[in-house]
């Protein structure tokens, strides 16, 4: 995933949880602002109604028996006072209530229903008995079981009113208090998701951004400082990065390829510069030749001048066959490339005219029967027809072979190099599968290392190819280049022989 895309994500992360909680926040506020104009508005107000409305219907029943008792006006007054508070409450409580909440109303109707029974059984009768002065008749009356019924009841209406009031003031007030509880705690989390954010944000952003633009200034400073330029850049990071560390890569590749060549070039001046040209076109490898399912890629660099003993070599026998030749004769400059050609040219004759890989080097190893020098020969096979190949090593460092699931197997001697002595040679074969990898080089490669023995040297190529993965694996010119980038690096005897380093991959 890309930096811009990872930061687009963050972004749009991070404004969703910020969304998320303001709606919540807005939402927990509208509730809190609701509960509480509940409370202030027609909680509270119709608490205290309810209250005077008690007040005056236990006022007008007492005034009542004091006034049956005295006879005194001001009692009488006084109930009358009493009976026109409770209406009042009553047309208070309803018009406070309204459509809002009907079961209040339902209560409030209750209540003004039950005073109107205790009035019509209690309050009503004794008056008119008290009017009409018969006074005994009217302390009957008010206290008969009925009127005693009524009253309790009327109470037992508005109580029941209080308590739900009561009950809906309190629930409000909960409500409120759990609403500000879950506010605060979200503005606590909202603290800490924030300073969370800003830490991931700093690992990110060190993670992605800093450290991976440190690790490839670090490798452009070394290979800046290197005259040879020989320290790689390792593509890292994100694809921005992974993209310019690539490019910066490529460009030293071919700044070292260019700087290579021009010092081949000036030390081939010293040489036959027209004799120099047409052999180093005689080696060269035809690039234009292909087996589909084989891709081949190599490097030869030279010691000295532009003429090397060392060589890689491949030829299509068939549309399904072909042989790859590596070759490093004895020593290194013009005396070497000599030979060189012409064992070279002596195989690839044999082979084109269908011989045996056999056949092929006791043919080279004739032709050297009046040389001092001395010639390694890896010859290999590979037939994606029956995916196998067959291999003939005259005395040369053994080929390494991985499989697709990163198994080991060595191409080792098959018989003596080919020189003056002559010798016996013999072809051994092993599958080779589409994913499966060749890796053939000559000593100097192994010896251009900073390990202290062949077994050593072998170990840190093969770790390398192990660590290749599959789409690497399946590109041997990038095997190659990442191999020589490596070895340069390390190698404190570099330039001390000629170097071919050939890879040869199974396409799948």
């Amino acid at each position: 995933m890309t930096l811009r895309r990872r930061a687009l994500f963050a972004s749009a992360g991070g404004l969703g949880v910020i969304l998320l909680g303001f709606i919540f926040a807005i939402s927990t506020f509208i509730s809190v602002s609701s509960s509480q104009s509940k409370i202030n508005g027609l909680l509270t107000p119709a608490t205290q109604m309810t209250d005077s409305l008690l007040l005056a219907q236990a006022a007008a029943s007492g005034d009542l028996a004091d006034y049956v008792l005295t006879g005194d006006e001001a009692a009488l007054a006084s109930h009358q006072s009493a009976i026109s508070t409770t209406n009042v409450m009553i047309t208070n409580l309803l018009d406070t209530f309204g459509e809002e909440d009907p079961a209040l109303v339902a209560l409030v109707e209750k209540s003004a229903s039950a005073q109107r029974a205790w009035i019509s059984e209690d309050a009503e009768p004794t008056l008119v008995a008290m009017a009409d002065g018969k006074q005994p008749k009217a302390s009957r009356l008010t206290n008969k079981e009925k009127a005693l019924t009524t009253y309790d009841a009327m109470i037992s209406a508005t109580v029941a009113l209080q308590d739900e009031i009561e009950i809906q003031r309190q629930e409000a007030s909960d409500s409120v208090a759990s609403s500000a509880r879950t506010l605060g705690t979200l503005l606590i989390l909202g603290g800490l998701l924030l300073v969370a954010g800003f830490i991931g944000y700093f690992i990110y952003f060190q993670r992605w951004v800093i450290f991976p633009l440190m690790d490839i200034r670090k490798d452009l400073q070394l290979s800046t400082r290197d005259p040879m330029h020989t320290h790689p850049i390792e593509p890292l990071g994100p694809p921005e990065f992974f993209s310019l560390a690539k490019d910066s890569e490529s460009l030293r590749r071919q700044l070292v390829s260019e700087i290579d060549e021009a010092s081949a070039a000036r030390k081939g001046l010293t040489q036959d510069a027209p004799l120099v040209a047409a052999i180093r076109a005689e080696m060269r490898v035809n690039s234009s030749l292909h087996c589909p399912g084989i891709a081949i890629a190599g490097l030869a660099a030279t010691a000295e001048g532009v003429l090397a003993g060392d060589y890689w070599d491949y030829i299509p026998i068939s549309n399904t066959r072909v042989v790859l030749m590596i070759a490093d004769v004895a020593g290194h400059g013009p005396s070497a490339n000599v030979v060189a050609l012409r064992v070279r040219a002596i195989i690839r004759t044999a082979l084109a005219k269908g011989l045996t890989l056999t056949d092929a080097v006791e043919l080279a190893a004739e032709s050297t029967k009046h040389d001092e020098l001395f010639v390694t020969v890896l010859l290999i096979a590979v037939d994606v027809a029956i995916n196998e190949l067959e291999w003939l090593n005259a005395g040369h460092p053994p080929g390494i072979g991985i499989t697709r699931d990163k198994d080991l197997f060595s191409l080792d001697a098959t018989g003596p190099l080919i020189s003056s002595l002559g010798g016996d040679w013999e072809v051994r074969t092993h599958p080779f599968a589409p994913g499966d990898l060749i890796l053939g080089v000559t000593d100097g490669f192994l010896e251009g290392q900073a390990a202290t023995s062949a077994a050593e040297e072998t170990q840190a190529i093969i770790q390398i190819l192990r660590g290749l993965d599959g789409p690497v694996r399946q590109n041997p010119a990038e095997i190659v280049e990442r191999l020589v980038a490596h070895v340069r690096e390390i190698s404190p005897r570099w330039n001390s022989d000629d170097v071919t380093v050939v890879a040869l991959s199974r396409l799948e």
